[in-house]
């Protein structure tokens, strides 16, 4: 056989390797997703990572900010800086708080899947200082945060919702949570969970959905655990005339959404979309007519204006982010894992 045969199957491997390399085939197809462009905006960070008022976890959060020391932070910084040259100091910082919001979330939960691309970016960059990494955690919760590869919302949507409600009675919404973890609320709560808030007592409960552990060894964690409890039970009970801001006396339309979240996964699954996507076209328009609806709007999604307030187009520095792998048809309200030992 000519020589030119063998040299044109190899080149033909090579550009084909090449181009794969650029288009990032060799990516999983369930992480595959439409890039958005995000402008990240100087704006003073969330105290206490933006925790709620009405929860009391603020002794956990000062003991994580204590175990991510300045060392590690800056052996970390300026990896990033050197493996996504790309990344702007601005995205970084807004990216981190949702990183460790995930670490806060997984000192309370039984598993935590991870549903951002952009967050477990910072996350692998955190476990390459491995000794570093070990202390913290040992520090912040006493075990290990395990990780593994990331999963999208379509593979697990009963994982993904009960992610969102508990982010939702955690911490207030950034201008950029929508953005770095695509929109919230699109599914129900699965099956099990619904017949856990409606069967199980507060044992059953605790075992099955949150860090039993800590809340044997931590009292803030069980206050904290009790609380969410309560808060489930709750909104599993409200009627359809209280899911408003109006009836429920709540002007946090991510709450209101959470809450209707759990009752029309309770109530209505099966036309749980068309049910969300009134509520949200509902109250959504009043939160952004308060901000003008003549003005240019930084959200990318509704969901991006669950925020206290939307992000607008004046001036600094941003950078790029994604938006979320799917959305649901009927509303557009809407996995790396992570769990203690």
């Amino acid at each position: 056989m000519p020589i030119y045969y063998y040299l044109a199957a190899v080149l033909l491997v090579v550009t084909a390797y090449l181009v794969r390399r650029k288009f990032k085939i060799f990516r999983p197809a369930g992480r595959r997703r439409k890039q958005t462009k995000v402008t990240y905006r100087r704006k003073k960070a969330p105290l206490n990572l933006g925790l709620r008022e009405e929860v009391s976890y603020q002794q956990t959060i000062l003991q994580l900010e204590k175990s991510y020391n300045k060392h590690f932070a800056n052996k970390l910084k300026i990896r990033i800086q050197q493996e996504y040259p790309h990344m702007k100091t601005l995205e970084y910082r807004w990216k981190l708080i949702e990183l460790k919001r995930y670490f806060i979330m997984a000192s309370l939960l039984k598993q935590v899947p991870m549903f951002s691309d952009e967050v477990d970016d910072l996350w692998h960059e955190m476990l390459m200082f491995t000794k570093s990494y070990a202390d913290f955690c040992a520090e912040f919760m006493g075990s290990t945060v395990h990780h593994e590869p990331a999963i999208t919302r379509r593979e697990t949507p009963g994982a993904r919702a009960w992610f969102d409600w508990v982010y939702c009675q955690l911490f207030e919404f950034t201008p950029y949570s929508a953005a770095i973890w695509g929109d919230f609320f699109t599914y129900p709560l699965s099956s099990d969970v619904q017949k856990l808030i409606a069967q199980g007592d507060q044992s059953e409960l605790v075992n099955e959905l949150f860090h039993a552990r800590r809340m044997q060894e931590d009292p803030e964690a069980a206050q904290v655990i009790a609380y969410l409890i309560d808060q489930l039970r709750r909104c599993a009970t409200l009627s359809e005339e209280e899911l408003s801001p109006v009836s429920s006396g709540s002007s946090d339309v991510a709450l209101v959404m959470a809450s209707a979240m759990v009752y029309y996964s309770m109530h209505n699954e099966a036309t749980y979309g068309l049910h969300m996507g009134r509520l949200e076209q509902e109250i959504l328009p009043q939160e952004k007519a308060a901000y003008g609806s003549s003005s240019s709007s930084g959200c990318t999604s509704s969901s991006s204006c669950y925020a206290d307030q939307c992000t607008d187009s004046s001036s600094s520095s941003g950078g790029s982010g994604s938006s979320s792998d799917s959305s649901c048809s009927s509303s557009s309200c809407s996995s790396c894992g992570g769990g203690g030992d």
